[in-house]
């Protein structure tokens, strides 16, 4: 490939320079590529590239033959250049740099020239005067984040600055300090989700109550767990639920005067060491005698509402850490949820059972008559008493469709009944395009006109109803309360049921009135 005088050259040039054939087998091998790799010229000349050379990139991580620059060369007829670690032949580790270019005779490929450039004494000169340079500087470390100051405004994180830098690339191990800390809250995420799965585990107030006091004392293993929750009618604090405990203990009294009660209702975790050595403690001999020591007070918040105290007792004196109380915290918020979502399973489903009870007993009430006055009235009595209204009042369409009558009402004074049309009221305007309209208060809804005379009688919340009946609107039932009412949508699905209930007994009774007149 090369006259005499050239390969004369080649030899004594000061990086290492091979050739190879178009089947990759090596033609030449310079002295420097003796040097370089530990390889003799005759132990080189004939072999296949692949099978002499090995290649590690930055991570230590071997080459691919298609990765080398002498393969990417002849695959892509250009000069490619890389920068990678060469093993010499007794297994060093050489940062070079290896540049591969086709050679060609005639415009047909004969082969390929790769020329290697032991960067190590670069590199090595490089990282002694970047040592010496940040020696003599100083270096702006963020001390909560541990982030470098790259300038005014830029701040970088030191794994990538060092790194950019020529430190290396960074691993991430973990001392032995460290990992005690991830082991300890491995142990507190798993007891985490092992509580919250148990509480979550049933809708059932009572289990979900003892589900928290019980799986408390099996994750913190502690002796026992006490739940009080906070009456808001009584302002006390009542036992809600207890695990390992006497009724002695349970029972022995009132906690207002407990301090640790007190701040732990204020939103803070109080830990009290130990009862037995504090002579001036509430209930100290109580505690010995159940064999308790420490006691742990946690409120039970839901958002930012305390609705409890969750208490942890042991039969040792416990110093609580940081960690313990950011856990405990965690879990008596789970235990809030846990609490709120069974009281609003409950209470929707005894609404259910209500609505279902009260809803029966209307229907067939209205059934049992089909006299039209009887139907009228037996509504409007009904409903006030079996919803806890003040009043009721039904309003029909005339036969013109355009005026309302006051044919039916209950729990209201003759002076309020005789006020004035209401007609030309926003809500009833409304009810009458059959839209149920709710107004929670009436002293200020600028949709009720005759407000002053509302006030007088005493009327709070309206709930005003469209009555249809063949799918058309014949008047509206008006509900009134004497307290401030927020009708939820259950209500006003529930009222318009109704509403549409008394309907159907309305046009009922019209109809037998007309067959019995005519």
């Amino acid at each position: 490939m090369f006259n005499n005088i050239y390969l004369d050259i080649l030899d004594n040039i000061p990086d290492a320079v091979y050739c190879t054939n178009t089947e990759r087998k090596i033609t030449y091998w310079n002295r420097s590529a003796e040097i370089l790799t530990g390889i003799s010229f005759e132990e080189a000349v004939g072999k296949n590239c692949e099978a002499l050379l090995s290649y590690e990139d930055d991570s230590g991580i071997k080459l691919q033959p298609y990765e080398y620059p002498l393969n990417l060369c002849l695959q892509s007829m250009k000069t490619v250049v890389k920068d990678l670690f060469l093993k010499d032949k007794n297994n060093e580790r050489k940062r070079i740099e290896e540049k591969s270019s086709p050679v060609f005779r005639k415009s047909k490929t004969v082969g390929a020239v790769s020329v290697l450039r032991n960067n190590d004494r670069v590199f090595a000169e490089v990282e002694t005067n970047m040592r010496r340079e940040r020696k003599n500087r100083l270096i702006p470390i963020c001390a909560w984040c541990k982030k470098i100051r790259i300038d005014e405004n830029l701040w970088e994180q030191i794994e990538k600055r060092l790194t950019d830098e020529g430190f290396g690339v960074f691993t991430h191990g973990m001392c032995p300090d460290c990992a005690d800390k991830i082991f300890e809250k491995k142990v507190y995420l798993e007891s985490y989700q092992n509580i919250c799965k148990a509480i979550s585990s049933s809708l059932s107030l009572d289990e979900v109550l003892n589900l928290i006091v019980t799986n408390a004392v099996k994750v913190m293993n502690v002796k026992a767990s006490m739940l009080r929750l906070l009456n808001k009618e009584t302002q006390k604090l009542e036992v809600a639920a207890s695990h390992g405990l006497s009724p002695g203990y349970i029972n022995k009294g009132p906690v207002a005067y407990d301090k640790s009660i007190d701040d732990a209702l204020s939103g803070k975790a109080v830990s009290i060491y130990d009862i037995t050595s504090d002579a001036n403690a509430r209930y100290r001999e109580e505690a010995e005698s159940e064999g308790i020591r420490s006691i742990l007070s946690i409120p039970v918040k839901f958002k930012k509402e305390v609705i409890g105290v969750l208490r942890m007792y042991t039969a040792e004196p416990v110093k609580y850490s940081d960690e313990d109380l950011k856990f405990m915290a965690a879990i008596a918020e789970q235990a809030a949820i846990g609490i709120i979502n069974a009281r609003k399973f409950e209470t929707t489903v005894s609404r259910a059972r209500e609505y279902l009870r009260v809803f029966e007993q209307v229907t067939k009430a209205v059934s049992s008559s089909l006299k039209f006055s009887e139907v009228l009235d037996m509504i409007v009595r009904m409903l006030p008493e079996v919803m806890k209204l003040k009043a009721a009042t039904i309003r029909l369409l005339d036969d013109t469709g355009k005026k309302l009558e006051l044919v039916a009402a209950s729990g209201l004074s003759e002076k309020y009944l005789k006020r004035g049309p209401v007609d030309f009221e926003e809500n009833i305007k409304e009810a009458l395009q059959t839209k149920p309209v709710a107004i929670y208060d009436v002293a200020t809804d600028p949709r009720v006109h005759y407000q002053k005379e509302a006030r007088k009688e005493g009327i709070k919340s309206i709930l005003t109803l469209p009555i249809t009946a063949k799918g058309s609107v014949i008047g509206v039932l008006r509900l009134l309360t004497d307290t401030p009412r927020q009708f939820s949508d259950e209500d006003i699905t529930f009222s318009a049921s109704l509403a549409e209930v008394c309907g159907i007994a309305i046009e009922n009774a019209r109809i037998y009135e007309k067959l019995q007149k005519g």
